[in-house]
C-alpha cells in the first residue's frame, strides 16, 4: 500500500513539473507600450503622412531677395500661413505641394496682422484626399509633431515635441524649430492641427528653445472672419503691416 501511495506522489510531482515547464514555454502576452513624449514615426506615421500632404512649402522670390516659409492647405485653392510669410511676397510667391512634383503660384488675399495670419490663393487647384482640420482642445504635455520648411531648405522636415503651455492665445512648445517653419502645422496624434508655427522666444538676442504657435481657436476665428470680413480687417490687409 505504501508503495502505491509513494508511486502516486512521485507521479503527481512529475505532473506538476511538466505543467510548470509547459507554462514556462508558453509565449508571454505582449504588453502595449505606453505613449511616450516622442511617439516615434511608426506609431503615428499615418497621421504624419496625411499632414505632410496638406503642408506646403513657400518660396517668396523677388527684387529684394528670397524668403521661405510654410503653410497648410485648407481647401483645394487656399493656403493658411503667417501674415509675415505672406507679406514677404514682394515678387513671386511659389507654393510647393507635397511631394513637390509640381509648383503653383500664390498670392495673398486676406491678412490679420494682429494675429499674424494670412490666406493665400493658389493659381490652380491642388486636390488631395484630406485638407487640414483644426482642433482647439489640447493639454499640457500632449505629444505633437511639427512639420515645416526648416531652415528654408525646401524639404518637409518633421520634429517632435510637447505642448509646453499657453501664453496669450498662443501655444508653447520646446520642439525643434528653425527659420522657414513659420506657418507650418503642429499636429496631435490624430493628425489634427492644434497650432501653426509663428515665433521663437529670444533672450538677449539669442534664440531659445521656446517657440510659439498660433492656436487653433485663433485660427478658427480668423477663418470665420475671412468668410465674412470686417472693415477693420480689410483695412489691416490694405495697409500691409506685419510683424
Amino acid at each position: 500500500m505504501r508503495r502505491i501511495i509513494r508511486t502516486i506522489a512521485i507521479l503527481s510531482l512529475l505532473g506538476l513539473g511538466i505543467v510548470g515547464y509547459l507554462k514556462e514555454r508558453q509565449p508571454k502576452p505582449r504588453v502595449k507600450a505606453p505613449t511616450s513624449r516622442y511617439t516615434g514615426y511608426e506609431l503615428n506615421r499615418i497621421a504624419i503622412n496625411r499632414a505632410k500632404s496638406f503642408t506646403v512649402l513657400i518660396s517668396n522670390e523677388g527684387f529684394f531677395g528670397i524668403s521661405r516659409g510654410t503653410g497648410v492647405l485648407i481647401d483645394s485653392t487656399h493656403v493658411l500661413t503667417c501674415a509675415h510669410v505672406a507679406a514677404d511676397a514682394n515678387g513671386d510667391m511659389w507654393v510647393y505641394p507635397y511631394p513637390a512634383s509640381e509648383v503653383v503660384q500664390g498670392r495673398p488675399i486676406f491678412m490679420d496682422t494682429a494675429n499674424d495670419l494670412a490666406i493665400v490663393e493658389l493659381s490652380k487647384p491642388v486636390i488631395i484626399p484630406h485638407y487640414a482640420t483644426f482642433q482647439e482642445m489640447h493639454y499640457d504635455g500632449e505629444p505633437i509633431t511639427i512639420i515645416g520648411n526648416t531652415l528654408g531648405a525646401m524639404k518637409w522636415f518633421v520634429s517632435f515635441g510637447i505642448v509646453s503651455g499657453d501664453f496669450d492665445g498662443y501655444i508653447l512648445t520646446d520642439g525643434v524649430l528653425y527659420g522657414g517653419n513659420s506657418g507650418g502645422p503642429w499636429i496631435n496624434e490624430r493628425g489634427e492641427v492644434v497650432a501653426i508655427t509663428d515665433w521663437t522666444l529670444l533672450k538677449k538676442g539669442t534664440e531659445t528653445e521656446v517657440h510659439g504657435g498660433v492656436s487653433a481657436d485663433k485660427v478658427d476665428v480668423f477663418l470665420k472672419a475671412w468668410k465674412a470680413p470686417s472693415a477693420e480687417m480689410i483695412i489691416n490687409m490694405s495697409l500691409g503691416d506685419h510683424k
